[in-house]
């Protein structure tokens, strides 16, 4: 991360930071009615996370802690362990204030949910879910087969299969290990094609060139594809995209290649391409996301697939003519209550969608999680994707 960026996100961060403990603090204080040593240890304890959240990923990116660094992984896992912890808390303290304000009406002692009992339930529930959380997390993807029917995809690719990852962060917490536990299942399904769309990585090519290595033994009769999501900005997109390319992966930069399968009555073909981040020119003006450049040949083809890390590429998708996107980066939340959040939010946060008539959409829950290591209720997963000709179907 260049050193611009980097001053930026920490003085953000920490802003952010010790606005969500200080408010934190001053909503569990109202419900838990402590003593005043209570109370100067709640707020003890809530800075002291502030500051933890904020030295912690400042330090991995300043100082390129290796991933292989014992203290800071404690470190990490601490930070991390933190920050969904306080987020969950800050939302489910935030909800009882707005049910006390729908109800000013009545007098709160007699409303159960507003009791210290509740209060001191409500924390015992955030602590317990965090480590259910933590659980689903350290388990790993679940693998989640899903059939895509295409009105334009020609009769000779029916059945084509793809294994879809994305997002896994390898980085901080996500090593090695973890990441031979994904190349194994996505070799496990024998697809005809495997891709990787985005935020695989969090940390310099110096960093964590061995916690990749695992992805040398990705292989696929129709080969191996990648497009840069957010994460690979802060971390030398540039560099990544050398290493990746270096060890068989071939990263799509506003780029495509054509399939082709000879038939009776001729050759049918398929356009996979992909497209930067969608915001990548923030941080390399020649990287802009471009879908119609993305699309351009002079080759007849009948059927375009986008690989797109953010959904909100697929409007430019749908005007460059593709009929199927594939996308991470929204996580679905990652966890609850984070979940409700970001599906009332975002118009596609996971699963499939049909944008028009012509295109849809995929969006990945994410293969590895990023920041808390929480995955209660949207476990991560690996994509086996089938596609299906409309006209066998």
């Amino acid at each position: 991360m260049k050193s611009p960026l980097l001053l930026k996100f920490a003085i953000v961060f920490s802003l952010i930071s010790f606005l969500v403990c200080g408010l934190t603090y001053q909503l569990i204080k109202k419900r838990l009615g402590l003593s005043p040593r209570g109370n100067r240890a709640l707020f003890s304890f809530l800075m002291f996370s502030a500051v933890m959240m904020i030295v912690g990923p400042i330090l991995y990116r300043v100082y390129s802690v290796s991933a292989d660094s014992g203290a800071d992984l404690l470190f990490q896992w601490a930070q991390f362990s933190l920050l969904g912890w306080v987020g969950s808390c800050f939302l489910v303290f935030l909800f009882m204030e707005i049910l006390q304000l729908g109800s000013k009406t009545f007098d709160p002692k007699k409303r159960i949910f507003l009791t210290e009992g509740v209060a001191r339930t409500l924390l015992a529930g955030t602590t317990l879910s965090s480590l259910a959380g933590l659980v689903e997390a350290k388990a790993g993807p679940s693998i989640t087969p899903v059939e895509i029917r295409l009105e334009t995809l020609p009769p000779a690719f029916h059945g084509l299969t793809i294994a879809q990852i994305s997002d896994v962060h390898v980085g901080p917490l996500i090593h090695e290990n973890y990441l031979n536990q994904v190349v194994d299942q996505v070799m496990s399904l024998n697809a005809d094609l495997i891709f990787i769309t985005g935020d695989l990585v969090d940390g310099t090519v110096d960093q964590l060139k061995e916690q990749v290595s695992p992805l040398k033994r990705l292989r696929a009769k129709e080969g191996v594809y990648f497009c840069t999501g957010n994460h690979e900005y802060y971390s030398g997109a540039k560099e990544w995209i050398t290493h990746l390319e270096s060890i068989g992966i071939h990263v799509f930069q506003n780029s495509h290649l054509i399939l082709k399968r000879t038939t009776a009555t001729g050759v049918d073909s398929l356009l996979i391409a992909g497209v930067h981040d969608h915001h990548a020119d923030r941080y390399e003006a020649s990287h802009r996301s471009d879908p119609r450049k993305a699309a351009e040949t002079t080759d007849p083809v009948n059927c375009k697939i986008l690989l797109a890390h953010n959904p909100f590429s697929i409007e430019g998708a749908v005007d460059a003519g593709f009929h199927l996107q594939l996308s991470g980066h929204t996580h679905a939340g990652q966890f609850y209550p984070y979940s409700f959040i970001v599906k009332a939010a975002l118009k596609y946060s996971e699963g499939l969608y049909r944008v028009n008539s012509q295109t849809q959409l995929y969006v990945n829950r994410g293969t590895g999680y990023w920041g808390p290591p929480n995955r209660l209720g949207k476990r991560s997963e690996v994509t086996k994707i089938t596609l299906l000709s409309a006209a066998l179907t």
